[in-house]
């Protein structure tokens, strides 16, 4: 799908506000799955969390993410992705789970062959209820993302420490 575009990169570097600002400009998105998932099971005390059960947290994402994907097959382009499914390759390496099944759906369930990626930005990082990370675990996901969409083939543009209105301006002008 070379309409559907990927912004992938560390948690808390930026990615949902750009997201935001992009669809505030009329572009078509689609949010990450983490939160709404971890908003969904707490709602009900699911064991789809990563404190629970974190291999079904990884899976439920997963298949988010193959749901959107297969949603936006035909959305007139370009549709912005925050993560995508070659993240969830990443999110299972760090619970420590097989990769092997992350990995099939990402070789299945491709994107256009250049994404952006935002850098690790340590004076926007903050932790809340649900990003319990250290910034330097943040920054080593994001490093692992890198790498794993580089072996996937995809070409990555690194979007630039700038407000949410710059990186937006970035972007539109690379689609």
């Amino acid at each position: 799908m070379n309409h559907a575009v990927l912004v992938t990169g560390a948690m808390g570097s930026g990615k949902s506000t750009l997201i935001r600002a992009l669809a505030a400009r009329g572009c078509a998105v689609v949010e990450e799955p983490a939160r709404p998932i971890l908003a969904e099971q707490r709602a009900f005390g699911g064991a789809g969390v990563p404190e629970t059960d974190p291999r079904l947290f990884v899976e439920l994402m997963l298949s988010r993410a193959i749901q959107a994907h297969q949603a936006h097959a035909r959305t007139p382009g370009p549709v912005l992705f925050d993560r995508g499914v070659p993240d969830m390759i990443a999110c299972a390496a760090l619970f420590c789970l097989d990769l092997a099944p992350y990995r099939r759906a990402a070789a299945t369930f491709r994107y256009a062959p250049t994404a952006f990626v935002t850098p690790d930005w340590a004076e926007i990082y903050a932790t809340d209820d649900e990003r319990k990370m250290t910034y330097a675990e943040a920054r080593a996901f994001g490093a692992s993302l890198r790498g794993i969409y580089s072996g996937l083939g995809y070409a990555l543009i690194e979007l630039p420490r700038a407000s949410p209105e710059a990186r937006a301006d970035f972007v539109l002008t690379r689609l």
